[in-house]
């Protein structure tokens, strides 16, 4: 009985753990820029947080047709939401909505921008696991489909680790990196932003989501098999005396 518990207790202790995080600081920004009726169209907003919780960034313009500004009817939403529930987890969230819907000046234009960025220090072999999902509509100043890029990177050296290019409409998938030791960035950008133009939409909404966990090192996983194998052969033993007294 004491060796089974044992077996139990060790094959538990070698089961992988957490991977000790430290936050940095997160960062998120959000920009509307754009020419409307010959006006310049200028505005954007920012947060940071080195803790757990919410840093949002949320830029809205609203305008209605009239004589005055060259009939020209716009709307420009531009905003991004992260919440890191702890140092290894957290959701990032984009949208963007850009609209010239009324005839005006040829020379209205909207865009929008957000970007997100999470610094932070891992003590140990780390499993980092990224999930997303895009949308998007309408073309971007470039001609192509909205779209972002994520990237992230070991801080002191520069090396990239992981890089999406060009995550458009339908866009969407996992991945995992495996992380040594060290400082890192992770960051969501534009690839191709939003840009409506009179008479025309545009837009991006997207979602990521990040998990990160202790890779358990050769040594405990071989610890690991040991106590697998004891709990295996105490419970063979135990149902073998089981069978023997019910005889």
């Amino acid at each position: 009985m004491i060796r089974f518990v044992a077996g139990v207790m060790l094959a538990g202790a070698a089961l992988p753990a957490q991977a000790a995080v430290t936050i940095g600081t997160q960062i998120v920004d959000a920009r509307l820029q754009g020419v409307i009726a010959g006006q310049a169209l200028d505005r954007s907003g920012s947060d940071a947080g080195n803790m757990t919780g919410r840093v949002s960034a949320d830029v809205r313009s609203n305008q209605a047709a009239s004589p005055s500004n060259g009939g020209v009817a716009m709307q420009g939403i531009a905003s991004v939401v992260a919440t890191l529930a702890d140092a290894a987890h957290c959701r990032v969230t984009f949208r963007r909505t850009l609209a010239i819907t009324a005839p005006g000046s040829d020379d209205s234009l909207l865009t929008g921008s957000s970007t997100y960025r999470y610094f932070f220090t891992v003590d140990t072999a780390t499993a980092f696991d990224l999930n997303w999902g895009v949308s998007g509509y309408g073309a971007s100043a470039d001609g192509l489909v909205p779209a972002q890029t994520v990237s992230l990177t070991e801080r002191d050296t520069g090396v990239s680790l992981l890089r999406l290019d060009g995550l458009g409409d339908g866009a969407d998938g996992t991945t995992q990196v495996t992380l040594a030791a060290g400082r890192y960035t992770l960051s969501v950008e534009d690839a191709h932003a939003p840009v409506s133009r009179p008479g025309s939409g545009s837009g991006l909404s997207s979602a990521y989501s990040f998990a990160m966990r202790a890779v358990p090192e050769p040594s405990s996983w071989a610890l690991m098999l040991v106590g697998f194998g004891t709990v295996g052969v105490g419970l063979r033993r135990a149902r073998r005396r089981v069978t023997l007294a019910v005889r």
